[in-house]
């Protein structure tokens, strides 16, 4: 048995942060990625008890599985740009709102609602900096020509997308001018550029930005963000299994691959069937290795080293430590101080987001 346990009021409690964060500024909850492993339609239905009415999704395939579920009221905005016809179609047939973020898309976008004889709602996405999907500022015509010669789109909505906020008021500031710029051109050549949104989980809660329209909040929902300092926010998500095998090991005798533990006692130890495929202990890939990263990256392990970092999971409500290198599939833990038999419940705490969708998700009152 395993599943993820997410509890509905820490959940509410984090909506109503952001929306008093937000300041009046309409939330727009991101569900992209499972809901960051909180469940789609689950998490869905708490916003919607909430009174959330507008949905980001990145995925198409997401918005028709949601209407699909019975979320027929509230806008559905795809948060990124597609000139593929499969995605259309499925854009289309769940009435989303599409995003446009090159010519290229919006001429497959407005060509097939024209062939279907429908309007189509969109919102233009400016790159302002992130590099992956966007009009750039300087592609002003192109962005009008979306206004003045596309019938069958009809814009609601600018917005951009900030990669620095975590870390950078300064640049993310910069961003966000961009964008009002662009929102200025627009209004000035006579067209309504509909709301405006640009803040990101970080941005929100990091970088103290005025309102826009609009702000998109996806892992701050489960009490994770990236930015720093106090955001008032409760983790919730928790994978809870149980005990298959307990047994001793003597003194000297190694514990999973490597071994990277040998026992220096003899030691109980109890087997969970649980490992990195089910979310535990994975974290993002080391994917750049600048000089500043590969230094960040040596300052931080030799802080744990000499920290003597460790890990623990819960057993019978009593915190026990890892023991070696997580497998696949396999935790070992040492419960030589506590009472343990095969059954017994083991709680980690994980990211939701690394918990597969196969695995349950289960909220509690």
């Amino acid at each position: 048995m395993k599943e993820l346990v997410i509890e509905k009021d820490k959940v509410v409690h984090n909506i109503q942060v952001i929306q008093k964060k937000a300041q009046g500024a309409s939330l727009i909850a991101v569900l992209k990625a499972n809901a960051y492993g909180l469940g789609l339609c689950q998490m869905a239905e708490v916003l919607r008890e909430q009174g959330v009415k507008r949905f980001g999704v990145t995925e198409p395939v997401d918005a028709v599985q949601l209407r699909n579920a019975g979320f027929m009221e509230e806008e559905i905005i795809m948060l990124r740009s597609t000139s593929v016809e499969e995605e259309i179609r499925q854009i289309i047939t769940s009435t989303a709102t599409a995003a446009i973020g090159s010519y290229d898309a919006a001429v497959a976008l407005n060509g097939l609602a024209e062939k279907e004889g429908i309007v189509l709602d969109v919102h233009l996405e400016i790159d302002t900096g992130m590099g992956r999907y966007g009009f750039e500022p300087s592609e002003l015509e192109r962005i009008l020509s979306v206004f003045r010669f596309m019938g069958n789109l009809n814009v609601t909505g600018v917005f951009t997308h900030f990669p620095s906020a975590f870390c950078s008021r300064k640049a993310t500031r910069a961003q966000y001018d961009r964008l009002l710029d662009v929102a200025a051109k627009i209004r000035e050549a006579g067209f309504d550029p509909g709301m405006l949104h640009a803040a990101n989980s970080a941005a929100l809660f990091y970088c103290d930005l005025p309102p826009l329209d609009g702000v998109r909040i996806g892992s701050a929902l489960s009490g994770r963000t990236t930015a720093k300092g106090e955001t008032g926010l409760q983790k919730t998500g928790r994978l809870e299994s149980q005990v298959a095998e307990v047994r001793w090991l003597p003194a000297g005798h190694g514990v999973g691959y490597g071994p990277a533990y040998v026992t220096k006692r003899p030691t109980k130890i109890a087997v969970i069937p649980v490992g990195y495929c089910d979310g535990v202990m994975v974290e993002k890939a080391r994917d750049t290795f600048r000089f500043q990263d590969t230094l960040r990256y040596c300052l931080s392990d030799c802080a744990k080293w000499f920290r003597r970092k460790r890990f623990y999971v819960t057993v019978n409500g009593r915190r026990v430590r890892m023991l070696g290198h997580v497998g696949l599939n396999h935790t070992t833990v040492d419960v030589t101080e506590i009472e343990c038999q095969p059954g017994a419940k083991a709680v980690f705490e994980v990211s939701p987001m690394f918990v597969p969708a196969e695995i349950p998700r289960r909220y509690i009152e």
